[in-house]
């Protein structure tokens, strides 16, 4: 009898380990899942900083030239012929100024569902490797922004603005990302960063 219950007692298995069974893989998965789930219901605006105040402003700007052209055109039924074109470029803007608050606070979406797989040693130099990569590949976009808006030619169809302001402004939000990356790089690497997920596990 106590062999018996010994064999019935569910042992708990190291999900990063090789002869871990597919069966515990899945549930480590489910329950980070579950964990960002949890994360992702509770809006956290402790860590807010003065520098998200542009994030909130291009949104509500944004929002008042969505809504600008909704009314014209089916209320008024005289569309503002700008607000489409406008709207488009606020779009782009929040898109790249938002992305510097996420790297700040670690919420890019990412897949990390194989470093489950991994051993500490192994997972952290892999994530202090995916850091600088981010951060390279951030920088070296930047510097392609800034030229693409140096030979950007021309002005935007319905206001008398150059496009190169687009431009630039997409480059200095990648470069706001690439010293955000550099400065996890450097936190992780001095072992100051926590070896945990921050965005979505997927599998």
């Amino acid at each position: 009898m106590p062999a018996m219950q010994n064999s019935q007692t569910p042992t708990l298995v190291d999900p990063r380990s090789a002869s871990a069974p597919p069966e515990d893989i899945h549930q480590e998965v489910d329950e980070l899942f579950e964990q960002w789930q949890e994360e992702e219901s509770h809006v956290d605006l402790s860590d807010l900083r003065w520098s998200d105040a542009l994030v909130f402003a291009i949104f509500w700007i944004l929002f008042g030239i969505v809504f600008l052209q909704f009314f014209t055109r089916y209320v008024l039924n005289n569309s503002l012929g700008w607000t489409e074109e406008i709207a488009r470029y606020f779009l782009i803007l929040i898109t790249f100024v938002g992305s510097v608050t996420a790297m700040r606070k670690g919420s890019h979406i990412a897949v990390e569902a194989l470093l489950i797989y991994l051993p500490r040693g192994a997972r952290h130099w892999t994530l202090v490797a995916v850091d600088g990569l981010v951060a390279l590949f951030c920088g070296a976009m930047a510097w392609y922004a800034y030229r693409l808006g140096a030979l950007a030619p021309g002005y935007m169809v319905s206001i008398d603005i150059p496009k190169s302001y687009i431009y630039w402004a997409v480059s200095a939000a990648l470069a706001g990302v690439t010293v955000h990356a550099s400065l996890r790089f450097l936190r992780r690497l001095r072992g100051r960063e926590a070896d945990a997920p921050h965005g979505l596990a997927l599998d």
